[in-house]
């Protein structure tokens, strides 16, 4: 039995977040499998001939921008089933591009449909662009965004209260936030954690 995966999503800019129009759509078997409208809009439909888990990828092409190869491995799901994709493409080095997939009970694959569940995607790109802004050419723990401090390594981001927030380095040193940037630097951090404690509010390790 046939099962089809039909996906319809938006490409566009990964720093403006504007449309792209006529970026190309190719499937694993590099056939064009579809086209972005002037709203960067698209939809597509892959078809799965034989049972057993579902494995794909899209490439997304445009020139003067980056192409951006998504691979998906799915389930051996039952019948057809369909989804959302946003990817950002970058014209620049390409770290900055991205992709989102949303499958959960989205209705129907339509523009607006497709569009209204984009705001989510463009909050968190928006905060994304924001950070990047605030890491560039510094190696800076402690950045704020739209006056909010967070806590940064190389990866990764957490949110802390204040920048009075008690900080404990490698189980040792009791850092307060505001300080911390004197001390560690982001390109050293390992890893770090929320802690649940009434005293401090993060972890961070360097060894």
């Amino acid at each position: 039995m046939t099962r089809n995966i039909n996906i319809a999503g938006l490409v566009v800019d990964s720093k403006t977040l504007l449309p792209i129009e006529a970026a190309g759509i190719y499937g694993t078997d590099e056939t064009l499998l579809g086209k972005t409208d002037v709203r960067g809009y698209f939809k597509i439909s892959l078809s799965f001939m034989a049972d057993g888990e579902m494995m794909f990828k899209l490439k997304i092409i445009k020139k003067g921008y980056n192409n951006i190869m998504q691979r998906e491995h799915w389930g051996n799901l039952p019948g057809d089933t369909k989804a959302l994709m946003y990817f950002g493409l970058d014209k620049g080095s390409g770290s900055n591009s991205f992709s989102k997939l949303v499958n959960k009970a989205i209705g129907d694959l339509d523009y607006h449909i497709t569009l209204e569940h984009f705001d989510q995607v463009k909050i968190a790109r928006t905060f994304d662009n924001k950070l990047s802004a605030a890491k560039a050419g510094n190696q800076d723990v402690l950045v704020k965004v739209d006056d909010k401090p967070y806590i940064v390594n190389e990866t990764g981001w957490i949110a802390i209260s204040s920048d009075k927030d008690s900080i404990l380095i490698n189980k040792k040193q009791l850092v307060i936030a505001d300080k911390i940037n004197g001390i560690v630097k982001r390109k050293n951090i390992k890893w770090m954690t929320p802690l649940d404690t009434k005293n401090i509010k993060l972890a961070i390790y360097t060894k």
